[in-house]
C-alpha cells in the first residue's frame, strides 16, 4: 500500500509538471518582418498629418476580431466581404466614428457580404499603395488619432487588417 501511494504521488507530480510546462493555448503569432515595416511607415504617415504633441496611439480595442478576421482567409487568400470588417460612423463621417478592416482590394465594406473578396498580400513592392489615404480621405487624416495593425503570416504571404478611430471633427 504505501508504495502505491508513493507511485501515485510520484504519477500526480509527474502530470503536474507536464501541466505547468505545456501552454495553456495557442501563442499570438510574432508580426511578420514586413508587417512591422509596414506599421511603423503607416504610423509615420499618420503622424505627419497630426500635432506634434500628439501622435497616434496603439490600441487594441479591435485586436481579437481582426484576429479572427484574418484566420478566415482561405488559402487562396480569399475570404467572405461579411468577415473583412466593421465600423461606426456618426456625423455623416464627420463625428467621432471608428472602423477595421483587411486589407483588400476591392475595399471589403464596399463590397456585398457574400460576395468573395481577395486579401493584398503584402510586400515591400506594394505596402506605400496602402497607406492611410487609401482607409481615410486625406483631408480626415489628421483626425486619425488611434490605430492597430494586426497581420498573419501564411505560406510565405503576408495579410494585414487595420483598425482606425478618428476622432471628432473640429469645426
Amino acid at each position: 500500500m504505501k508504495k502505491t501511494r508513493r507511485f501515485v504521488a510520484l504519477l500526480l507530480a509527474a502530470v503536474l509538471a507536464l501541466a505547468l510546462f505545456t501552454a495553456c493555448g495557442a501563442a499570438e503569432q510574432p508580426q511578420s518582418a514586413i508587417g512591422k515595416v509596414y506599421e511603423d511607415w503607416f504610423v509615420e504617415q499618420i503622424n505627419s498629418k497630426r500635432p506634434a504633441d500628439k501622435p497616434v496611439q496603439k490600441v487594441d480595442v479591435k485586436h481579437s476580431d481582426m484576429m479572427v478576421a484574418l484566420a478566415k482567409i482561405s488559402e487562396d487568400g480569399k475570404f467572405k466581404a461579411r468577415d473583412g470588417g466593421d465600423h461606426e460612423a456618426n456625423g455623416y463621417g464627420f463625428g467621432e466614428s471608428w472602423y477595421w478592416m483587411i486589407l483588400s482590394d476591392p475595399i471589403a465594406l464596399n463590397v456585398s457580404g457574400e460576395s468573395t473578396v481577395e486579401a493584398v498580400k503584402l510586400t515591400l513592392e506594394n505596402l506605400t499603395q496602402y497607406g492611410p489615404a487609401y482607409f481615410v480621405d486625406k483631408k480626415q487624416l489628421s483626425r486619425i488619432d488611434e490605430y492597430d495593425i494586426v497581420t498573419r503570416v501564411m505560406d510565405d504571404k503576408t495579410y494585414v487588417a487595420v483598425y482606425l478611430h478618428l476622432e471628432e471633427a473640429k469645426s
